[in-house]
């Protein structure tokens, strides 16, 4: 019997799914701020979804250009006729890997910075208007 491994997409759906099932279930069929909170998770899980699937896509996109590079070097590293063309070579290849390396972590930074800035905002939204429900007293 073989047994599926689930994606991180799969898994966070899951998780999130799991969660709002027992938000909702804690909250019952109240109304008002707890609805509304529920909502918030529901549209944040909805963001997080689709950032963890862009995540995932940009992960697969750089581990292919990634190991393109690398058969590359070997394909022209068995070619090479001397110590110090390898050598070259694979100065070169360091370099060039070493700038590439360093887009690729700007390109998942920024990914990873709009996935947290808009799962965060449903949320955030939704406590504010939440929050404000309450009558809170201003400490003298």
């Amino acid at each position: 019997m073989t047994r599926k491994t689930k994606s991180p997409v799969e898994l966070a759906t899951d998780f999130v799914t799991g969660s709002i099932d027992s938000a909702q279930a804690a909250f019952g069929g109240d109304t008002g701020p707890a609805k509304e909170s529920v909502e918030a998770l529901t549209a944040s899980a909805k963001q997080c979804q689709a950032r963890l699937a862009d995540l995932q896509s940009k992960g697969m996109a750089f581990l292919e250009t990634n190991t393109k590079a690398v058969m590359g070097f070997w394909r022209d590293a068995a070619a090479v006729k001397s110590p110090e063309a390898l050598f070259t070579l694979q100065q070169d290849f360091f370099k060039a890997q070493s700038e590439v390396a360093m887009k690729q972590f700007q390109e998942l930074n920024d990914v990873t910075a709009a996935f947290v800035r808009e799962a965060a905002a449903p949320v955030q939204e939704g406590f504010t208007k939440s929050f404000a429900a309450f009558p809170f007293h201003k400490a003298a």
